[in-house]
């Protein structure tokens, strides 16, 4: 069996430019996932090569230039990604992206096999429609798809909303799971919402990807604070509005809280930093320094809530890098994050502001040597557990690799 991975990744090369010319919707946490699944079958051995319509805003409110054009290129001269090319305008993407093409030549290329197999990257209306069209022209092919967010869950711009195209999609999307034999999910409530047998589906959390920093060895955040640390998207129903009121209330200037990240809360958190001096926003920054960011914290907080259908269907993308920092971790039990994970952080079930600042002070009133270990119990068990190897070795069981 041959597979190719059908995707959004930001090939290696390229993702310098692609984060320079990002003015909005770089997806750090799809690419972060997208990475640890092509570690993984490597680590597997698996002969698969990628096919990449890469996640990028349009031009020009989103993106600096209006055609996207990345040469074909390889991972560890071992797996090929293809060429990838659209003009980068809404509705002329999707006509003039290469990705079809390219997929159908690999089709072409590998017919002599008895089976081929395509794993789609979540429930992308584009991929899957050159998917399916993939499957109805080629009589050997078997298709997978990760399933990360359902589409009535994700964001979608107002022009797309008002001419009634993601109503359109979500109609599209839901009608053609029929067409894939397998799903690698997130948690076990999705199967249930997508009326799964328990042969199709498995779950996949998350899949950490170790990866060597290189900023290890730079020193940004004050050694001499207590350095609480937020690393993602800045949406008020993800939390980031408790977490500013709740710090803001600890009457203590050794505090200090770093927050990392864009979205529809960035004025409300320049707002705050004006108010409180011990609030630092950073900004979009590149994953490297993110990934130094957190190891140098003294505490990681996901102050997302229970609250909201979705987060039944939702794993954090966050949990496990945090975990994997080795620096202790606050956050509340999620109906989506399996139980085993509140043995390696800190966590609680009171959603007010007053025991969120509470819990904050009380973790740092711990000795430092519990705390240290509670990090490292963490990384110990994410760096075992959940390594690319093992989480894909899963993917792989599943579709009968």
């Amino acid at each position: 069996m041959k597979l190719l991975f059908l995707c959004g990744i930001y090939p290696q090369p390229f993702k310098d430019e692609i984060f320079n010319n990002s003015k909005r919707g770089y997806q750090f946490a799809a690419q972060t996932f997208q990475e640890a699944v092509v570690e993984g079958l490597i680590q597997n051995n698996v002969d698969f090569q990628i096919v990449t319509s890469p996640f990028v805003s349009s031009f020009p409110f989103g993106y600096k230039k209006p055609i996207v054009n990345l040469n074909s290129s390889k991972i560890k001269d071992k797996v090929t990604i293809a060429k990838s090319w659209f003009v980068n305008i809404p509705f002329i993407k999707t006509l003039s992206a290469n990705t079809k093409n390219e997929v159908f030549n690999w089709c072409k290329e590998n017919s002599f096999e008895n089976e081929l197999h395509i794993i789609v990257y979540s429930l992308n209306a584009d991929l899957m429609k050159i998917a399916l069209k993939a499957k109805f022209k080629f009589k050997n092919i078997r298709l997978s798809i990760i399933v990360l967010d359902f589409p009535e869950f994700m964001g979608s711009n107002y022009i797309y909303k008002f001419l009634g195209l993601r109503k359109r999609d979500i109609k599209f999307i839901y009608s053609s799971l029929k067409y894939f034999e397998h799903f690698i999910l997130l948690t076990e409530a999705m199967s249930r919402k997508l009326h799964l047998n328990e042969n199709s589906f498995c779950v996949v959390e998350g899949i950490f990807n170790f990866q060597e920093g290189n900023l290890d060895n730079l020193k940004f955040l004050d050694s001499n604070k207590k350095n609480i640390l937020y690393t993602g998207a800045l949406v008020r129903k993800y939390g980031i509005e408790t977490l500013l009121e709740a710090f803001s209330s600890i009457d203590d200037n050794r505090y200090r809280l770093v927050i990392c990240g864009e979205g529809e809360a960035k004025e409300l958190v320049e707002e705050y930093c004006k108010r409180d001096l011990r609030i630092q926003y950073m900004g979009k920054v590149p994953h490297d320094l993110i990934l130094s960011y957190q190891k140098q914290a003294d505490l990681l907080i996901n102050p997302r809530t229970p609250i909201g259908e979705y987060t039944e269907f939702s794993f954090p993308s966050k949990t496990m890098e945090y975990f994997a920092s080795g620096t202790p971790v606050l956050m509340y039990k999620l109906p989506g994050v399996p139980s085993t994970y509140l043995d390696y952080c800190y966590f609680l079930n009171d959603l007010s502001e007053v025991a969120l600042a509470k819990r904050i002070v009380e973790i740092f009133d711990l000795p430092n040597y519990e705390r240290e270990q509670m990090g490292r119990m963490a990384a110990k068990f994410i760096s075992e557990d959940k390594n690319a190897k093992v989480q894909v070795g899963e993917i792989l069981k599943l579709i009968g690799y």
